[in-house]
């Protein structure tokens, strides 16, 4: 539940007022029990809304706790219906989760604030250029020909490396590691993520790893998001690229040269191997492995788990290891299971 320790909480809202914030059409259930007056309080799971509070159903999962819910109002799709008498109030949309976003933006914001200061245990650089209305948290080191930009947040022991460049309103958390790295406007990277380290190459002679010096780095677009612990390697002799808007999970390997295209969604623990290509707007789901020099065509999906061993074409959908279309990847599934079960009559 929301802890007001962490989180400040709005006014009130009336039903009205929410749903022109989120641009959800009104359904009001039979009678007068409420009206675009009624006030919401507070935003809440299904099984724990009260009166005077709004909660959100998308997945026919939980369509009993919709079902006997008490809330007063819910977000749901624009498609959605319901066989018993409607009790709530709908705010109906064809973009649930979008507007959910929006709903929790206009009832929650983070009580910890970030005014303008660098802290004292912080060590800049003076041969650091910092913009304006920048909060440096305790302990951050940034040092030499380091460039940041305006209304930037870097929280406590973050490490910016010599040369680094930072666009504005960047969000960094506590510490992450950048060198070697150009990071656009509206970036946010969560605790402990490690940008623009050396890749994973070496020359083996004679029985001995001899490192390859790695003379790229890390390119990040526009309203980018890395996930906690996520690494991304710089380039070995072009650049790794993370093009505007892409969202990577916790726990994602970036190696050497690989590009990301635009709107791309990197999941959990998903690894990509050097110099390959993911294109824009694909989804790789968690665990997915790709190997190197590949190029996976734009708006292509790879179901959790799935191991790339081959180029994809655009569009692809596609899972198992070695990835197959979709459709063949559950028809393997299926075949599998029926042998083991007729493995098992036989053996009886």
């Amino acid at each position: 539940m929301v802890d007001t320790n962490f989180y400040k909480i709005s006014k009130p809202h009336t039903i009205a007022e929410i749903a022109t914030a989120t641009n959800c059409e009104i359904l009001f259930p039979q009678g007068n029990r409420y009206n675009q007056d009624t006030p919401i309080v507070a935003v809440k799971p299904l099984t724990l809304a009260n009166d005077g509070d709004i909660s959100f159903f998308s997945n026919k999962k939980y369509a009993k706790d919709f079902d006997n819910s008490r809330a007063t109002a819910c977000i749901v799709p624009s498609d959605f219906t319901t066989k018993t008498e409607l009790q709530l109030v709908l705010l109906k949309n064809k973009n649930p989760y979008l507007a959910y976003t929006k709903l929790i933006d206009l009832f929650y914001n983070l009580a910890k604030t970030y005014p303008q200061k660098i802290a004292t245990s912080a060590q800049v650089s003076a041969l650091a250029i910092i913009g304006k209305n920048c909060y440096i948290g305790h302990n951050v080191v940034i040092e030499d020909n380091v460039t940041i930009g305006d209304d930037c947040i870097i929280e406590a022991g973050s490490f910016i490396d010599f040369g680094v460049r930072i666009g504005n309103r960047a969000k960094i958390y506590s510490h992450v590691t950048l060198s070697y790295c150009e990071i656009g406007d509206d970036v946010v990277i969560l605790p402990g993520a490690r940008i623009g380290q050396d890749g994973f190459g070496f020359a083996t002679a004679g029985g001995v790893h001899h490192k390859i010096f790695h003379i790229g780095k890390v390119i990040i677009g526009n309203n980018v998001e890395i996930g906690a612990n996520a690494t991304i390697d710089r380039g070995s002799l072009n650049d790794t690229v993370i093009e505007d808007l892409c969202r990577i999970d916790n726990l994602v390997q970036i190696a050497h040269n690989v590009r990301i295209g635009k709107g791309s969604i990197i999941v959990a623990q998903v690894g990509i191997a050097g110099s390959s290509k993911i294109g824009n707007y694909c989804a790789l789901g968690g665990q997915v492995g790709i190997s190197g020099h590949l190029t996976v065509g734009d708006q292509s999906q790879i179901a959790a788990q799935g191991g790339v061993i081959q180029d994809l074409p655009p569009n692809s959908i596609v899972g198992g290891t070695p990835t197959v279309p979709i459709r063949d990847w559950h028809k393997q599934t299926i075949a599998i299971k029926q042998l083991i079960q007729k493995r098992k009559k036989n053996e009886c």
